[in-house]
């Protein structure tokens, strides 16, 4: 089967510190365009997303705050004024801290659509990734800095790859939600059969030919930064000790991503090759740095970073 043009869609508020190797990623992947959506950012991130539409290789949007359904929510309704968006064949809906790792043929987009005939709306389990120890950020891809994770789940969330767009009603964050009357096929990575496990969006889980790597904490210190900034999808709810808890899996390790290693490490030289990015990026790291030190200055903060490290969060 021969795909058309592929879109990543993301959202991201101060994620300049790790956006390269995000970006890296996806091209690895073989995505033709990224979509990457902003929102009150206080990081570089803005100017990094700008730069690299300027190069070519992204395209950036200040997402305008609309008072129903949440800022992520907003940002996919906004994308659709895009034609990376709108004249893509299949867009991919992911997060910052999601990289979806291929396991059919040579791990592209392209292979795990030809692995998956036929369908509209392909489903990739979540497999979460915990924090394995790590506590202070250091810069190195969070990829090969966190290689711990959940034991195979009997169910877990799920991402979605899908066509068809002008039958889609809503881009959801985890799954399209098509029109009235339209019928779409469903099919787990590889063709697996698409058996709930518990509610329309934690699925059987099926890792054969895919699993989207989950990494929701990046270590104490950076998960401060991330609870700080708040929650985009269940906005007011605290990202506190129970999000920690539920993320934080370690019983087993997966290292299917170290596959893309060389493509990611070949992109990210192109992109530091460009001396403003680079210097950007050095910034957004100078950045989470310090909001890190600002926080733990806090006696709350560094009570709650201090419960995480010693268990007792």
């Amino acid at each position: 089967m021969s795909a058309g043009k592929i879109t990543v869609i993301t959202t991201m508020k101060n994620e300049g510190a790790f956006l390269l190797e995000w970006v890296a990623h996806y091209k690895a992947l073989g995505a033709d365009h990224l979509f990457i959506a902003h929102n009150d950012c206080a990081d570089p991130t803005p100017a990094m997303i700008a730069r690299l539409e300027a190069l070519g290789l992204a395209r950036g949007h200040a997402t305008r705050n609309w008072s129903h359904g949440g800022i992520q929510r907003t940002a996919l309704r906004q994308s659709r004024w895009y034609d990376e968006v709108n004249t893509a064949e299949w867009l991919f809906v992911c997060d910052a801290d999601e990289f979806l790792t291929i396991h059919a043929g040579d791990g592209s987009f392209r292979a795990l659509i030809d692995a998956t005939p036929g369908a509209d709306v392909i489903g990739v389990n979540w497999r979460v990734f915990g924090a394995g120890g790590n506590v202070g950020y250091d810069p190195a891809p969070v990829t090969q800095r966190f290689t711990h994770c959940e034991a195979v789940p009997r169910a877990a969330y799920i991402k979605c790859l899908f066509r068809r767009l002008p039958d889609i009603a809503r881009i959801g964050i985890h799954l399209p939600h098509p029109r009235e009357g339209v019928a779409l096929s469903y099919a787990m990575a590889g063709g697996g059969a698409w058996r709930r496990g518990r509610g329309p969006l934690i699925l059987r889980t099926d890792y054969s030919a895919a699993q989207v790597n989950h990494y929701a904490l990046r270590g104490v210190h950076s998960f401060l930064v991330k609870r700080d900034r708040g929650r985009v999808n269940h906005v007011g709810e605290d990202m506190g000790a129970e999000y920690w808890a539920r993320f934080d899996l370690n019983a087993a390790e997966d290292g299917a991503i170290r596959r893309y290693d060389p493509q990611v490490c070949d992109w990210l030289a192109r992109l530091r090759a460009d001396a403003e990015l680079a210097a950007l990026e050095r910034a957004a790291q100078d950045w989470h740095r310090a909001r890190i030190a600002a926080l733990l200055e806090d006696p709350g903060w560094a009570a709650f970073a201090n419960a995480l490290q010693t268990g007792q969060g």
